[in-house]
């Protein structure tokens, strides 16, 4: 196959079919989905009875319950058959033309990515881009992509796509996205918005206590930034990062002040707000 999807796969059956639907609508038609289970459920038999059977869907598990995204999207790298490899959140979209513009990319710069789009799942509500508005093709540099309030979504070439770090589960995108960009220099991303992230008032971001553990994440890549293994990056770029993610967590420690007066407030509906 051309392009490998990894879609893990945990309490998904209210949204599975709607993202797998997105891939069919693909106008490359060359790919494989890696749904990979990590609640213990056989997601096969469940699209069976909901009349979804495509030969280029094949199933894994983790042989856990909620092991984390990290660990899911690990266990479908190994049956990894494309040359491009991504991937796509159980409750999220690609439109029709994503795999068809950023393939072209891919193979000149070694990864390329959209301006993705955030909506309420809810209201079917535009939120916000991740990058506003940008023109053409922007090239993100490391110090750009650190300013940016949510990760991105690459299509990367299979000889540039690395394991997700062990450790890290909170903005685990986020390292694998400052990963990428330390190893090629600069993401391109297309103006256009191909993936569609949805966002769940039930998500990991948005649950009680999320604060506290974002909080905890943080200040451990910061520290490993400082004292361990540097996630493998250059010298000067773990300067960058580390810089970045002080931002970010300070960014969450006044998300955290701000929904204790309104418990109803998203991170992206916040993060929208100071803009």
């Amino acid at each position: 196959m051309t392009v490998s999807i990894i879609i893990p796969a945990c309490d998904a059956e209210p949204y599975l079919p709607r993202a797998l639907k997105s891939l069919f609508r693909q106008t490359e038609p060359d790919w494989q989905a890696i749904i990979v289970s990590d609640d213990q459920r056989d997601y096969s038999a469940y699209l069976q009875g909901q009349g979804i059977n495509d030969p280029r869907l094949s199933f894994a598990s983790t042989g856990l319950y909620r092991s984390g995204c990290h660990h899911a999207r690990n266990v479908g790298f190994e049956f990894v058959t494309g040359d491009y490899v991504t991937q796509l959140d159980a409750d999220d979209e690609f439109t029709a033309d994503r795999l068809a513009t950023l393939i072209p990319l891919a193979k000149h710069y070694g990864a390329a990515a959209d301006n993705l789009l955030m909506i309420n799942e809810v209201t079917e509500d535009k939120i916000a881009t991740v990058m506003s508005e940008i023109k053409g093709l922007h090239h993100l540099d490391l110090q750009r992509f650190m300013t940016l309030n949510a990760p991105l979504v690459p299509l990367i070439r299979r000889d540039h796509v690395l394991p997700r770090v062990n450790g890290v589960e909170f903005s685990e995108d986020v390292i694998a996205n400052i990963q990428l960009i330390d190893r090629i220099g600069t993401l391109p991303v297309t103006a256009s918005s191909s993936y569609v992230y949805r966002i769940n008032t039930d998500s990991m971001a948005n649950k009680e206590g999320a604060a506290e553990k974002f909080e905890r994440g943080y200040s451990d890549y910061i520290e490993r930034l400082d004292k361990g293994d540097g996630f493998g990056l250059r010298a000067e770029n773990r300067v960058i990062a580390r810089e970045g993610l002080i931002a970010k967590r300070s960014l969450n420690r006044a998300y955290a002040e701000a929904v204790a007066k309104n418990p109803k407030m998203t991170f992206s509906e916040f993060v929208e707000g100071k803009r």
